[in-house]
């Protein structure tokens, strides 16, 4: 039964998150330049998400900063996914805001 409890809470939190591509492009959650508080996340953009610490969970590393979605073809990837791998979820505020986390 223990087990059953499991595989139901993992399948409900992979259906609640955003699907990631599974290839070299990773997830496309297109320019966030574009949304209101660019990279920062808010409530209404990240409804699903907000307040939650668990970021990985939807957004696991080898899904997210493959491709610079700015348009630009300045952000330094390597960089950035070095960061995330050095400090994990510490380094998602820097860019993202907190989430809501704390509030």
């Amino acid at each position: 039964m223990h087990r059953h409890l499991w595989v139901a809470l993992a399948l409900v939190a992979v259906v609640g998150c955003g699907g990631g591509a599974g290839n070299d492009t990773g997830q496309d959650l297109g320019n966030l330049l574009d949304t209101a508080q660019g990279t920062h996340l808010t409530r209404e953009e990240h409804p699903d998400g907000w307040q939650r610490r668990d970021c990985f969970l939807c957004h696991p590393r080898e899904e997210i900063h493959q491709v610079d979605r700015t348009g630009l073809g300045v952000l330094p990837l390597q960089d950035i996914r070095n960061l995330v791998d050095r400090q994990g979820l510490d380094s998602c505020a820097l860019c993202h805001g907190t989430n809501g986390v704390g509030e």
